[in-house]
């Protein structure tokens, strides 16, 4: 199975948080594991977050980004997206950050693994295969 990764889902797998385990098996069985490239900026943010809450150590955050990051097979670039992506977030009236991981997604023929439930709605709108986990 071909995966988009969101950072929502990629954040959850390296802090640990649930469903940690059923995301680390899905990626495991992945063929490919695709990412906007965007997804590395938004992966750092959310660990900032976490750090400036002093949830964890900025050492810590530091290692969570290496293994995010790590998740990754290949980057996608907005460059080759941004078109798209414009023309959707506009359609969907949703913000064009998400509007990557699901063109990303029906490009490469992808389900895209989100525990973002915004963006899971979003997806199923568009026709767009989401990664079930189970409950």
């Amino acid at each position: 199975m071909r995966i988009v990764l969101d950072a929502s889902a990629a954040l959850a797998s390296v802090l640990g948080r649930n469903p940690a385990s059923q995301l680390l098996d899905v990626l495991d069985r992945a063929s490919i594991v695709l990412a906007p490239d965007l997804f590395s900026a938004e992966v750092a943010n959310g660990l900032w977050k976490y750090v400036v809450a002093g949830e964890i150590s900025l050492e810590e955050g530091g290692a969570a980004l290496d293994a995010a990051l790590n998740l990754v097979d290949r980057s996608i670039s907005f460059a080759d997206l941004g078109q798209e992506v414009l023309r959707e977030a506009a359609l969907h009236e949703h913000p064009a950050y998400d509007l990557c991981y699901a063109v990303a997604a029906r490009r490469e023929g992808a389900a895209v693994l989100t525990i973002d439930r915004r963006l899971g709605k979003l997806l199923s709108k568009m026709k767009i295969a989401v990664v079930e986990l189970a409950r």
